[in-house]
């Protein structure tokens, strides 16, 4: 297939109105060449763009992918945390019938603007959003805290300043926070390899509920096709040992398992052909993703654009 209508494709199958029903998927896409690569991702950004969609891009090379905490921070740092927690008060003010409007967040502007007092309604929202987000157990704990002070800080109140929003953002983004600051916002764990996944495929979930239609989460794996670093002053970006290249793929054979987890979320992983033969650095190395993956049965002249591993512009000697 060409970069552009297998975007298309994407576009109509799935941004458009499986990933918004709560859909999920991962894909394995292999590209002819540099430049193909490059014209996927821009094609794929534009229909995300048309459908509604966050498209997160991540590259090998600036992300240690093979590192599932090191992902979760590179997503939530191209997430507007303020929009979703945004969101999220409109939701609360609505399940309380008392719409805000737009830019009018806080309880002392919603109660001016419905004659109310402003005492009574702080309570009834602060109520709606604890029922919203507290008792939504599709969410891992800890994100679901982060959010209720994100979303109190709009509400104008003093129940979270500035310093505080600051302190859940460095959170989630990966910066160095201190245990008290993360305690007094009622935040005890930090995010590592041990639930970054769950934070991870909840993200698409947490878009939908803001208006997102869906993440696309696209992949540049192609650093992970070379086997030899250049001389030190030709060197940029990160590298990869070939243990670190057979974690970068169970990491992918995590998401693929936990497809049913990834509500409103679809994974493009891209990679170059070689990776694709390579015994050593690519899919034969790894039989638990590669078994998830191949296509036993292929029609050379007929794309299937619904199968796990999808060609884009690839020469078939290159890949067999």
């Amino acid at each position: 297939m060409s970069a552009g209508s297998y975007a298309d494709f994407l576009g109509q199958e799935y941004l458009a109105s499986y990933l918004p029903a709560g859909g999920g998927s991962v894909k394995l896409v292999v590209t002819g060449d540099a430049d193909v690569a490059d014209r996927f991702e821009r094609s794929l950004h534009a229909v995300a763009v048309r459908e509604h969609a966050l498209m997160v891009s991540l590259s090998a090379e600036t992300t240690k992918v093979h590192m599932i905490d090191q992902v979760f921070f590179a997503v939530a740092r191209q997430i507007d945390w303020d929009q979703v927690a945004v969101a999220i008060v409109n939701t609360a003010y609505d399940n309380i019938a008392v719409p805000a409007a737009p830019g009018r967040l806080t309880v002392a502007e919603v109660a001016a603007d419905h004659d109310l007092d402003p005492r009574e309604l702080y309570r009834s929202v602060r109520r709606a959003l604890e029922h919203l987000l507290l008792t939504d157990t599709s969410f891992p704990r800890e994100l679901r805290r982060a959010l209720l002070r994100l979303a109190q800080a709009h509400l104008g109140s003093g129940d979270v300043n500035t310093a505080e929003a600051l302190v859940i953002h460095g959170w989630l983004t990966g910066e160095r926070v201190g245990l008290r600051e993360l305690r007094d916002a009622m935040i005890y764990a930090r995010i590592g390899r041990h639930n970054a996944r769950t934070m991870l495929t909840s993200v698409g979930r947490l878009l939908l509920r803001a208006g997102y239609g869906g993440l696309v989460l696209h992949c540049d794996l192609t650093r992970l096709a070379e086997a030899r670093r250049p001389p030190v002053p030709e060197r940029t970006g990160i590298y990869y040992s070939k243990a670190a290249v057979l974690d970068a793929y169970e990491l992918l054979r995590q998401l693929i398992d936990a497809t049913d987890d990834l509500t409103g979320m679809l994974v493009l992983a891209v990679v170059p052909p070689e990776l694709v033969s390579d015994e050593k650095r690519g899919l034969p190395a790894y039989a638990a993703l590669q078994l998830r993956v191949a296509d036993e049965v292929r029609d050379r002249r007929r794309a299937n654009p619904y199968a796990s591993l999808v060609r884009l512009d690839v020469r078939l000697e290159a890949v067999r």
